[in-house]
């Protein structure tokens, strides 16, 4: 198949949706199929351009057999919904445009969502080229952002809502990375039939378990200490101040030390919140790349995946759970819903109610104190992703997904 990929984001670009799309394309293209990824110039999350990709409409290169097109867009920090809104946009009109007219022919166009409007470029690319669209829905959007009350006028909520319920229309395919995502779209009205659930995964080669006496560890001087370490985006999604919560009761805990790794529109609130609160048994660390994710979990003897307390969060499996049971690590979860539902059929944590400080803390101190029971989760975290959450058989689950739509290109949509 010749696939072309909209993806605002991709390497060096070290989110979810950029592992996500670079590990599912590399092994299409292993696997001998042509694929083509229109993302923006590379700037999340801090809004810079690196200085390589800068001053260009256009940029093409190929990484792993990918031929990638990077588009311009307005470069945005990750916070604050205006600029951040106008970063979506003016990727939306470069994406169509790069799509229509620069990236050759294919067989079938595929959107990724969030952002909405990426999804919305994708359907405008299958249309020019007269070829099927297959809509990717990682988050539910506009419900997330509207559950964080990051956006609140009703007109534009009713505009949301309606592009949603238009583009699963319009979609010859929903893919979706849960179950609870399936049912929540066909309860919508659209057919259970052309929804399909492929998870998120991991390269079980790259992360995999390490020597926790990292360099990491030796250079912070971490010898001794219970690393519990929260690595990720500081957004309004996770609740860190949950967290640093957690930290002040276990202020009389000397071994027990936070850590926290990465960037995010609320890191700097949170570092203030820290310094405010007093604790000094608190570390941020900046955003880590994505190479040196496996000594980060490596390091840590307690991972954190917090998530609000939100009903939209009931859907969601959050990718760094998997990337942290492969590194053979225990996790505390503060989700509920799918996330849960992983964690309890893996074995691979404990579950806490989220935004609990007190939940949090206690979990925290019972893994700290018990470290056959950390070896024991991470053991049963690493089996589970291996058996049931590679990388590659989740490519080839999609593969099947974009074989089953140009089977049935010649059908009406619903």
């Amino acid at each position: 198949m010749r696939i072309l990929f909209l993806c605002q984001y991709f390497p060096p670009e070290s989110n979810a949706p950029a592992a996500r799309t670079h590990e599912h394309a590399r092994h299409w293209v292993q696997a001998g199929h042509a694929v083509t990824v229109v993302c923006g110039l590379p700037n999340h999350p801090t809004g810079e351009v690196p200085p390589e990709y800068r001053g260009r409409l256009l940029y093409r290169e190929c990484l792993d057999g990918i031929e990638v097109l990077r588009c311009w867009l307005y470069a945005a920090p990750n916070q604050g919904v205006f600029r951040r809104s106008l970063c979506f946009i003016t990727f939306m009109i470069s994406a169509i445009i790069t799509g229509a007219f620069f990236s050759g022919q294919c067989d079938v166009v595929v959107a990724t969502s969030p952002q909405m409007l990426c999804g919305i470029a994708g359907y405008v690319v299958s249309l020019l080229k007269r070829r099927p669209f297959v809509l990717e829905v990682r988050d539910l959007w506009p419900k997330q952002i509207i559950d964080l009350g990051a956006i609140r006028n009703p007109a534009a909520i009713a505009l949301l809502s309606w592009l949603e319920r238009f583009m699963y229309r319009r979609a010859r395919a929903v893919v979706t990375v849960a179950p609870a995502t399936r049912d929540h779209i066909a309860a919508r009205g659209i057919p259970p039939e052309k929804i399909h659930v492929i998870t998120n995964g991991i390269d079980e080669t790259f992360f995999a378990p390490r020597d926790p006496m990292t360099p990491l560890r030796v250079e912070h001087g971490w010898h001794d200490r219970v690393i519990v370490m929260y690595v990720g985006t500081h957004g309004m999604s996770q609740g860190l101040v949950t967290i640093l919560e957690a930290a002040e009761r276990l202020r009389g805990h000397d071994r027990i030390l936070f850590v926290f790794a990465g960037s995010g529109a609320e890191r700097e609130a949170l570092i203030a919140r820290a310094k405010q609160m007093g604790l000094d048994n608190v570390i941020f660390l900046p955003m880590q790349p994505r190479e040196r994710m496996p000594e980060c979990y490596a390091t840590a003897d307690i991972c954190l995946v917090p998530l609000r307390d939100l009903e939209v969060f009931r859907f969601n499996i959050p990718s760094k759970m998997f990337e942290i049971m492969a590194c053979s690590r225990p996790i505390i979860l503060g989700a509920r819903g799918q996330a849960q539902a992983v964690l309890e059929a893996t074995g691979a944590g404990i579950v806490v109610e989220p935004e609990n400080a007190r939940a949090f803390a206690d979990a925290i101190v019972r893994l700290a104190e018990d470290p056959a029971l950390r070896r024991e989760y991470g053991e049963r975290g690493r089996a589970a992703a291996v058996a049931a959450y590679s990388r590659r058989a989740r490519a080839a689950e999609y593969i099947l997904c974009m074989e089953h739509v140009l089977r049935q290109q010649c059908a009406p949509t619903t």
